[in-house]
Protein backbone atom coordinates (compact mmCIF):
# COMPACT_ATOMS: atom_id res chain seq x y z
CA UNK A 1 0.00 0.00 0.00
CA UNK A 2 2.95 2.33 -0.77
CA UNK A 3 0.59 5.05 -2.24
CA UNK A 4 -1.02 5.09 1.13
CA UNK A 5 2.11 6.43 2.47
CA UNK A 6 2.93 8.67 -0.08
CA UNK A 7 -0.46 10.32 0.07
CA UNK A 8 0.05 10.47 4.04
CA UNK A 9 3.51 12.28 3.27
CA UNK A 10 2.10 14.73 0.43
CA UNK A 11 -0.79 15.67 3.17
CA UNK A 12 1.66 16.57 5.89
CA UNK A 13 3.22 18.47 3.83
CA UNK A 14 0.28 20.39 2.83
CA UNK A 15 0.61 24.17 3.38
CA UNK A 16 -2.69 25.71 2.04
CA UNK A 17 -5.99 25.13 1.71
CA UNK A 18 -5.81 24.33 -1.91
CA UNK A 19 -3.45 21.54 -1.81
CA UNK A 20 -4.74 20.11 1.08
CA UNK A 21 -8.21 19.56 -0.84
CA UNK A 22 -6.04 18.36 -4.14
CA UNK A 23 -4.37 15.61 -2.03
CA UNK A 24 -7.65 15.19 -0.31
CA UNK A 25 -9.41 14.17 -3.30
CA UNK A 26 -6.76 11.60 -4.19
CA UNK A 27 -6.82 10.44 -0.53
CA UNK A 28 -10.37 9.19 -0.75
CA UNK A 29 -9.69 7.92 -4.11
CA UNK A 30 -7.06 5.91 -2.98
CA UNK A 31 -9.21 4.57 -0.02
CA UNK A 32 -12.14 3.87 -2.40
CA UNK A 33 -9.32 2.06 -4.84
CA UNK A 34 -8.21 0.06 -1.95
CA UNK A 35 -11.40 -0.49 -0.40
CA UNK A 36 -12.88 -1.96 -3.65
CA UNK A 37 -9.86 -4.18 -4.03
CA UNK A 38 -10.31 -5.44 -0.45
CA UNK A 39 -13.72 -6.50 -0.45
CA UNK A 40 -13.12 -9.92 -1.69
CA UNK A 41 -10.16 -10.89 0.84
CA UNK A 42 -12.54 -11.97 3.33
CA UNK A 43 -16.41 -12.03 3.13
CA UNK A 44 -17.24 -11.16 6.76
CA UNK A 45 -15.24 -7.86 6.08
CA UNK A 46 -17.22 -7.06 2.53
CA UNK A 47 -19.92 -4.82 4.18
CA UNK A 48 -17.11 -2.81 5.80
CA UNK A 49 -15.17 -1.96 2.99
CA UNK A 50 -18.22 -2.12 0.61
CA UNK A 51 -19.36 0.99 3.20
CA UNK A 52 -15.69 2.69 3.48
CA UNK A 53 -15.68 2.53 -0.12
CA UNK A 54 -18.86 4.63 -0.08
CA UNK A 55 -17.81 7.20 2.06
CA UNK A 56 -14.85 7.71 0.09
CA UNK A 57 -17.01 8.01 -2.55
CA UNK A 58 -18.58 10.92 -0.28
CA UNK A 59 -15.83 12.74 0.89
CA UNK A 60 -13.74 12.46 -2.38
CA UNK A 61 -17.27 13.91 -4.22
CA UNK A 62 -17.43 16.58 -1.37
CA UNK A 63 -13.75 17.48 -2.24
CA UNK A 64 -14.14 17.89 -5.73
CA UNK A 65 -17.29 20.67 -5.03
CA UNK A 66 -15.38 22.72 -3.05
CA UNK A 67 -14.70 26.45 -4.46
CA UNK A 68 -11.09 26.47 -2.83
CA UNK A 69 -9.93 23.04 -5.63
CA UNK A 70 -7.82 23.83 -7.91
CA UNK A 71 -9.64 22.95 -11.24
CA UNK A 72 -6.52 21.70 -12.91
CA UNK A 73 -6.58 19.02 -10.31
CA UNK A 74 -6.22 16.06 -12.45
CA UNK A 75 -4.69 13.84 -10.19
CA UNK A 76 -5.43 10.38 -10.13
CA UNK A 77 -3.12 8.45 -7.40
CA UNK A 78 -1.85 5.19 -8.11
CA UNK A 79 -4.17 2.10 -7.17
CA UNK A 80 -2.69 0.75 -3.96
CA UNK A 81 -1.56 -2.84 -3.45
CA UNK A 82 -4.20 -4.74 -1.32
CA UNK A 83 -2.12 -6.02 1.27
CA UNK A 84 -2.09 -9.92 2.06
CA UNK A 85 -3.33 -9.37 5.50
CA UNK A 86 -6.89 -7.51 5.27
CA UNK A 87 -6.42 -6.20 9.16
CA UNK A 88 -3.28 -4.73 8.21
CA UNK A 89 -4.71 -3.10 4.73
CA UNK A 90 -7.83 -1.67 7.53
CA UNK A 91 -5.78 -0.25 9.02
CA UNK A 92 -3.37 1.75 6.68
CA UNK A 93 -6.90 2.99 4.93
CA UNK A 94 -8.00 3.96 9.13
CA UNK A 95 -5.02 5.83 9.63
CA UNK A 96 -5.16 7.38 6.30
CA UNK A 97 -8.73 8.29 6.88
CA UNK A 98 -7.84 9.87 10.61
CA UNK A 99 -5.02 11.53 9.01
CA UNK A 100 -7.73 12.95 6.07
CA UNK A 101 -9.59 13.95 8.97
CA UNK A 102 -7.66 15.92 11.17
CA UNK A 103 -6.02 17.62 7.84
CA UNK A 104 -9.59 18.94 6.76
CA UNK A 105 -10.63 19.74 9.78
CA UNK A 106 -7.75 22.23 10.09
CA UNK A 107 -8.66 23.33 6.89
CA UNK A 108 -12.16 23.97 7.95
CA UNK A 109 -11.42 25.96 10.23
CA UNK A 110 -9.23 28.26 8.01
CA UNK A 111 -11.51 28.25 5.07
CA UNK A 112 -12.40 31.59 4.35
CA UNK A 113 -15.43 30.87 1.90
CA UNK A 114 -18.68 29.28 3.45
CA UNK A 115 -18.31 26.49 0.61
CA UNK A 116 -14.96 25.40 1.61
CA UNK A 117 -15.98 24.94 5.34
CA UNK A 118 -19.06 22.99 4.40
CA UNK A 119 -17.05 20.50 2.30
CA UNK A 120 -14.02 20.27 4.75
CA UNK A 121 -17.05 19.54 7.25
CA UNK A 122 -18.79 16.71 5.13
CA UNK A 123 -15.35 15.56 3.88
CA UNK A 124 -13.76 15.03 7.60
CA UNK A 125 -17.43 13.21 8.20
CA UNK A 126 -16.76 10.77 5.91
CA UNK A 127 -13.12 10.30 6.92
CA UNK A 128 -14.46 9.83 10.92
CA UNK A 129 -16.72 7.19 9.11
CA UNK A 130 -14.07 5.40 7.32
CA UNK A 131 -11.90 4.88 10.38
CA UNK A 132 -14.88 3.80 12.19
CA UNK A 133 -15.78 1.00 9.58
CA UNK A 134 -11.69 -0.16 8.99
CA UNK A 135 -10.77 0.23 12.50
CA UNK A 136 -13.50 -2.02 14.24
CA UNK A 137 -13.46 -3.84 11.21
CA UNK A 138 -9.31 -4.59 11.65
CA UNK A 139 -9.93 -5.37 15.19
CA UNK A 140 -12.70 -7.63 14.54
CA UNK A 141 -10.57 -9.61 12.45
CA UNK A 142 -7.75 -9.70 14.71
CA UNK A 143 -10.08 -11.85 17.10
CA UNK A 144 -10.68 -14.28 14.36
Amino acid sequence: MNSLDDIAARLRACGDLAATLAVSFDGFEAIRSAARACEDLDPGLLPAFMLAAGAAVEGRNTVAAAPSLPRAHGGRPGVPEPSADVGEAADGLAALAGLLAGRLSAAAAQAAAPGDRDACAVAVGAAVQIGRLLTWSSDASAVR
